[in-house]
């Protein structure tokens, strides 16, 4: 453990990867049982279905877990069931809400098939699995937020353009990032600049519906922006109100 201002290590020195490459997800795993797949999502909104017993073995060097096209990027991760849903958040403010049971399981090393329409200069951002309850909450790189009932997401085929998750604008910024958050939780926003500031999500972020631009949650420098955002819950020690990463 080191304080909140140190450093760090960077990946690079404890994973065999390339320099240029960036961490995009972790997965706690306990066991690989049948019937459970990791599903994967690229900045293109390509989408990908794997049979995560795929992963039992895994060499030192890393397995290609998915096909990437030019400057396409890894955006997201989850662990899923044939049951469960996802939901897809683009940098414009689009959402979409699919069935996991919609998507072909595929090989590790191919691509995957289209999950979201993305209109020009859009681009995916985010992609969570829904739960009973569940709120999404979006925060734009102004420092715009606010929660939405998942189930205000109706359930669509993969590949269209969906709806309205978040109303972005030049007052807003675009959307950085999108989360699933049941009660409870704490958010902590990190700007560009490593200014952290966390913020009880259920006292302080509205619950709005689709179409809003949101609350301001972190007043932002006009030099600065949001970079992205994690939670914890109310029980862990707390970062402060504001700090210098």
């Amino acid at each position: 453990d080191v304080s909140r201002a140190t450093k760090g290590t960077a990946l690079a020195n404890l994973l065999p990867i390339d320099p240029k490459e960036q961490i995009t997800a972790l997965v706690v795993v306990k066991d690989f049982v049948p019937g459970v797949f990791m599903v994967m999502a690229t900045s293109r909104g390509i989408v990908k279905k794997t049979s995560f017993d795929n992963f039992a073995s895994v060499r030192s060097s890393g397995l290609i877990a998915m096909k990437l096209r030019g400057d396409e990027e890894l955006v997201a991760a989850e662990v899923v069931t044939q049951k469960d849903e996802v939901v897809l958040v683009t940098q414009k403010g689009q959402g979409v809400r699919f069935a996991v049971k919609g998507l072909r399981p595929a090989s590790r090393a191919s691509g995957g098939v289209r999950g979201i329409r993305l209109s020009p200069g859009d681009r995916l951002v985010a992609m969570d699995a829904i739960f009973p309850e569940a709120h999404l909450l979006t925060v734009t790189e102004k420092g715009f937020g606010k929660r939405s009932r998942a189930r205000n997401f109706p359930l669509q085929a993969r590949g269209g353009k969906g709806v309205i998750a978040h109303r972005v604008n030049e007052k807003t910024g675009d959307v950085i990032s999108a989360k699933l958050v049941p009660p409870n939780q704490h958010v902590i926003i990190i700007s560009s600049k490593g200014i952290i500031i966390r913020v009880p999500v259920d006292e302080e972020i509205s619950l709005l519906g689709r179409d809003t631009q949101g609350v301001r949650v972190n007043r932002i420098d006009q030099d600065d922006s949001v970079a992205s955002m994690a939670f914890v819950h109310q029980g862990d020690n707390k970062v402060g109100d504001k700090a210098k990463a």
